[in-house]
């Protein structure tokens, strides 16, 4: 029996080129309550350096707060709570490669994906993260 490629296939060599997204993400993902004041939101993005803060209940996973979302609401006297501002962010498994979340970036107009091993939230995928991988290769 002789081995043949899909026409469309790229060759193995290329997997190289598009790594895990676990190589890719920021691991180590700050969270916090839909209950927590705007104001405490936006001082642990700030002093953590982020744009994007998962929100969750529990052990679920209820979407993301923007900091541009935080700071537009702390302007002209939004809710006083960061519930009200979650947003879905499109999710992306943790055995999937860099083009993928690249492919789901672009797909969702967005600026960041959620990396899920099952159910459970393991990192997040930004376009700077994709930016500094590229860069790296």
């Amino acid at each position: 029996m002789t081995s043949q490629r899909h026409p469309l296939a790229a060759p193995p060599e290329t997997l190289d080129d598009d790594p895990l997204i676990s190589s890719v993400m920021t691991p180590h993902v700050v969270a916090i309550t839909p209950d927590a004041p705007l104001r405490t939101g936006l001082s642990l993005m700030a002093s953590h350096n982020l744009r994007h803060l998962p929100i969750i209940d529990g052990s679920r996973l209820l979407g993301v707060v923007l900091e541009t979302d935080i700071v537009r609401a702390v302007a002209i006297g939004g809710p006083p709570l960061l519930g009200p501002l979650v947003r879905a962010l499109p999710m992306v498994s943790i055995d999937e490669r860099r083009s993928v979340a690249a492919r789901t970036l672009l797909a969702g107009d967005v600026d960041a994906v959620l990396v899920t091993d099952g159910d459970r939230l393991v990192g997040i995928v930004t376009t700077t993260d994709l930016v500094r991988s590229l860069a790296r290769g």
